[in-house]
């Protein structure tokens, strides 16, 4: 790790910590809209044209940006849909940084124009995330429904000739992965990361098509243990592994959420409404309402969410694996209507993903 991403480490933690359980990162959906189609994509429900008559205005973006700066919010991400889309997004990321905020752009990168990128090298973000699936034009077809693999490329390629920081991630589904090997080389031949996911879930109305384009559990261990989060290169700021104890020691409390949902960071869709998790659409605050505030709106929704208790027998509420599950309420919902019901898939996942670390000493439980 080199000095400088230590030094940002550590500046990070201290922020978070001296805001003890104050929000200090947030996530704006500026828009649904994305020029890609994306089976998997768990917005991809709300790429309409509709979905635009709804999103914020320019002036609305600016008041919210206002409150977020008064309840001392440090990072701020743009995100969507393609933020990029909006006419006005030079405008409002401007804006943001005159605000003082640590900006991130989520983007296809498929938009990116010429006045934006400008601005963009006079003022670069903090970082800019783009995620590419596939690594020649006919697979990015099949995945995007898009014939923008070449643009895409290209506009990467201007990020990393301008200097401004970027990040490629990769969504490994059934449609791509058997060209996992040609993306890595694609992306690793830029002088960038290769960051596979395997994570996929229902899309925000409940559709669960994006789940019928999981991997199998072994192929998203193999793919992860390669070079996601279970790979040794990710894992090496670690002293010591933990042991396979710790991790089967049970739920030690009811609370359906033990994430980090609620303790320092909140998003905002695109009607300006404060919500806890990406994934959590349950509970909402109204930013743009007069007298509302960050502060009053993250205490509120992050009390909500803290005080969940599973209300039935679920087999995840005293589950010995819940701790190493990718598995969450939020998630559960979205998929099957209840933040309790167990998910056979995550369940498998679970189970392989502790077999594969401790082949020696696993032997299975009842997990569903």
């Amino acid at each position: 790790m080199s000095i400088k991403h230590q030094e940002y480490r550590e500046f990070s933690n201290r922020i978070r910590s001296l805001r003890n359980r104050k929000p200090s990162a947030c996530q704006i959906e500026l828009t649904y809209l994305c020029p890609l189609h994306c089976r998997h994509c768990y917005a991809g429900c709300y790429n309409k044209k509709t979905s635009a008559k709804k999103q914020l205005s320019t002036e609305q973006v600016k008041e919210i940006l206002r409150k977020c700066k008064k309840a001392g919010i440090v990072w701020l991400g743009f995100t969507g849909g393609d933020p990029l889309l909006r006419q006005d997004f030079a405008q409002i990321y401007s804006y943001a940084l005159e605000l003082g905020f640590i900006t991130t752009i989520f983007s296809s990168l498929a938009t990116l124009n010429k006045e934006t990128l400008e601005v963009l090298k006079k003022s670069p973000p903090f970082v800019v995330e783009t995620t590419l699936n596939a690594a020649d034009a006919i697979k990015y077809k099949e995945v995007t429904a898009t014939n923008l693999f070449n643009r895409h490329l290209r506009n990467i390629k201007k990020l990393i000739k301008f200097n401004i920081g970027i990040k490629v991630k990769t969504q490994i589904t059934k449609q791509n992965i058997h060209d996992t090997g040609k993306i890595k080389e694609l992306i690793e031949s830029m002088g960038l990361e290769f960051r596979p996911s395997t994570l996929l879930h229902a899309q925000l109305n409940h559709n669960t098509s994006p789940c019928v384009l999981r991997v199998a559990p072994k192929d998203s261990l193999i793919i992860m243990g390669k070079h996601g989060q279970f790979s040794e290169k990710t894992n090496h700021h670690l002293e010591a592994k933990i042991n396979i104890k710790d991790k089967i020691n049970g739920p030690k409390d009811s609370r359906l959420f033990t994430c980090g949902a609620g303790n320092d960071s909140f998003w905002v869709d695109t009607e300006g409404k404060m919500i806890i998790c990406g994934n959590l659409r349950t509970f909402t605050y109204d930013l743009l309402k007069r007298g509302n505030s960050v502060e009053k709106g993250f205490f509120r929704l992050s009390k909500k969410v803290h005080e969940l208790r599973f209300k039935t027998n679920s087999k995840c509420r005293a589950c010995y694996y819940r701790s190493n599950c990718q598995w969450c309420p939020a998630r559960a919902y979205l998929e099957t209507g209840s933040f309790e019901k167990p998910n056979e898939y995550f369940c498998d996942l679970a189970y392989e993903t502790l077999k594969s670390e401790n082949p020696h000493f696993f032997q299975r439980r009842s997990l569903i």
